[in-house]
């Protein structure tokens, strides 16, 4: 037998273990050592090890980031599954990659209906038949960048019992500062839109097993049913890249998210003083994101009572007792 040394992730601990060959062909060894290793991403380091976590990759038009997305993710995935719609060369660029096992377009499933959230499950049911259903989905979108590693989340997730992971997005987008200063489109995005305003939480990961489906006519909801709704009690960061200027509106017409056009030309809107309706906050990354940097955040239920502090009180149905204190506060 070989005498072997490792550290195991899941225990947090240094293991001993022997690898014993019985024949040319049979090994018998410690089962989470090995697990994926064979497929771990071609920049993981000599001590990357992680539970099954397969991306799924909507897009749309997303010339401009979508190199930057996609170089971002290699560090990360090694099996990505996509569903993309696009016209102007984005798709081009993903078959590039040599993680992308699976690339399935629009109008391949939909010629004539427009694609909503629900239709992932074509994504997740090929990786279910072409992999061992276990470990974790992750949603990837076109504009977004991980912050954290998702890996490491879904480690993190796996070991706490929980089936989904709220991720908080970092809203980037072009400040009204800076409209006298032209981007460069040669440069990566992400060295030049520098203002950010936290945003609302995203389910971005699930678990992955048996007996789960989406519903095809559903939209917003990005995970599928037969998941609980039980979440990981931390909140890890991505970047999402909202408005980037007007070279990403040549094939579309707006972001999804941000569609405000401008009052006399009715072309889309470039540039803002907050990028979210709700926001509170904008802020320059000057090279960290603070209490949202990874290793930095508080304890959870700091991070969830921090929350009035980025965004405003939606009142909802108790919007006349906003309006009552209103009132009676000195003008």
């Amino acid at each position: 037998p070989w005498k072997c040394t490792v550290f195991d992730p899941q225990k947090q601990k240094t293991v001993h273990f022997s690898l014993y060959f019985f024949s040319e062909d049979i090994l018998f060894y410690p089962h989470f050592l090995f697990k994926n290793m064979l497929d771990k991403p071609a920049s993981a380091g000599p001590n990357y090890m992680t539970i099954q976590n397969i991306g799924l990759l909507m897009t749309y038009n997303e010339l401009d980031i979508i190199r930057e997305v996609m170089d971002n993710n290699l560090k990360f995935f090694d099996k990505i599954f996509v569903l993309d719609g696009s016209v102007d060369g984005t798709t081009e660029i993903i078959q590039e990659y040599s993680n992308v096992r699976y690339l399935l377009h629009d109008k391949d499933i939909y010629p004539k209906r427009k694609i909503r959230d629900g239709a992932r499950q074509f994504l997740m049911e090929k990786a279910q038949e072409m992999y061992p259903i276990e470990g974790w989905f992750t949603i990837l979108c076109g504009d977004e960048i991980f912050v954290d590693d998702p890996n490491k989340i879904a480690q993190k997730a796996e070991t706490a019992g929980a089936e989904i992971v709220n991720w908080h997005p970092l809203n980037f987008f072009l400040h009204t500062s800076e409209k006298d200063t032209p981007l460069d489109l040669t440069q990566p995005l992400q060295d030049q839109i520098k203002h950010y305003s936290p945003g609302g939480l995203e389910v971005r990961q699930f678990k992955n097993k048996p007996n789960t489906f989406f519903n095809l006519n559903n939209h917003r909801k990005v995970y599928p049913e037969g998941i609980k709704a039980t979440p990981l009690l931390d909140y890890p960061i991505l970047k999402h890249y909202v408005v980037r200027g007007p070279q990403q509106f040549i094939h579309k017409s707006s972001t999804g998210t941000q569609g405000v056009r401008e009052e006399t030309t009715k072309e889309q809107r470039i540039y803002f003083d907050q990028i979210n309706d709700f926001g509170k906050q904008v802020r320059v990354y000057d090279g960290s994101f603070k209490e949202f940097e990874p290793g930095n955040r508080p304890p959870f239920i700091i991070q969830y009572l921090n929350w009035h502090k980025y965004r405003k009180v939606d009142w909802g149905l108790f919007s006349f007792i906003k309006k009552y204190f209103k009132s009676k506060s000195p003008r």
